[in-house]
């Protein structure tokens, strides 16, 4: 799907879970989705599959991507998984 509509189904899967009170469980490889959908993320490890980390997100990392607490989140998240410049801040 394209960009935009995925935006809008994120959007639209937290409306619904909200609205109806329920709890929904997320398997994705998109780092940002995790941070912005999830009130905890897991992150695995690979070969055995592992739990590297379990990490609480809190109310203002998910209502606003451009925050500096989403993207700390986010980069927290690659650097567990060994990506980009957070692997050396963790």
């Amino acid at each position: 799907m394209d960009a935009l509509t995925r935006l809008r189904l994120q959007d639209e899967l937290k409306r619904i879970v909200q609205h109806e009170g329920t709890t929904a469980l997320l398997v994705t490889h998109d780092v940002d989705e995790a941070v912005h959908l999830g009130h905890r993320v897991v992150v695995m490890q690979p070969h055995p599959g592992r739990i590297a980390a379990i990490l609480s997100i809190p109310e203002p990392a998910r209502l606003d991507r451009s925050s500096l607490e989403f993207i700390r989140l986010r980069d927290k998240v690659l650097g567990l998984l060994g990506v980009g410049a957070a692997e050396s801040s963790s």
